[in-house]
C-alpha cells in the first residue's frame, strides 16, 4: 500500500460537531471528490451529508462518521484532477477584501497531499 492508500496515524475519528484543522482537512478532501463545502472547519451538517454521500459511493458504512476506513477512501488517489476553474466556482469575490486572503482561501480548496507533492517538486526543480 502506498501511503494515499492507508490512514494516517494522526487521522482523528471526526463526526458532527467537531471542528478544527482535521475537519478543514476533511473538507478538501471531499471537496477533491466532488463535494462543493465551505472549507471552514465545522463539521456541520452540509458536510455530514458530504460524508454520508461519499461513503454510500465508496461502498462503506454510510454512518457519517469519518474514522480509518473513511480516511483511506478520501486519502485514495482521485481519477480526475483538480481543475482551477472548478475551485474558482466557489469563489465570491465579495468575500475577500484583501489579495491575501483571497490567496489563503484557494490554497484551503486545495488538499495538503497535493500541496505537500507541489510543493516537494517545485523545490527540486
Amino acid at each position: 500500500m502506498t501511503n494515499t492508500q492507508t490512514a494516517k496515524s494522526a487521522d482523528p475519528t471526526l463526526r458532527q460537531g467537531d471542528s478544527g484543522s482535521a475537519v478543514s482537512e476533511l473538507q478538501k478532501l471531499l471537496n477533491a471528490k466532488g463535494a462543493k463545502l465551505v472549507v471552514d472547519g465545522i463539521f456541520g451538517a452540509s458536510t455530514q451529508t458530504a460524508v454520508i454521500k461519499f461513503q454510500q459511493s465508496s461502498g462503506l458504512v454510510a454512518d457519517g462518521i469519518v474514522g480509518a476506513k473513511t480516511w483511506v477512501a478520501l486519502r485514495a488517489v482521485t481519477q480526475q484532477p483538480i481543475r482551477l476553474v472548478d475551485v474558482c466556482l466557489n469563489y465570491n469575490p465579495n468575500q475577500f477584501t484583501h489579495q491575501t486572503a483571497a490567496l489563503e482561501w484557494l490554497q484551503n480548496q486545495i488538499p495538503v497531499e497535493t500541496l505537500n507533492e507541489f510543493a516537494r517538486r517545485w523545490r527540486n526543480q
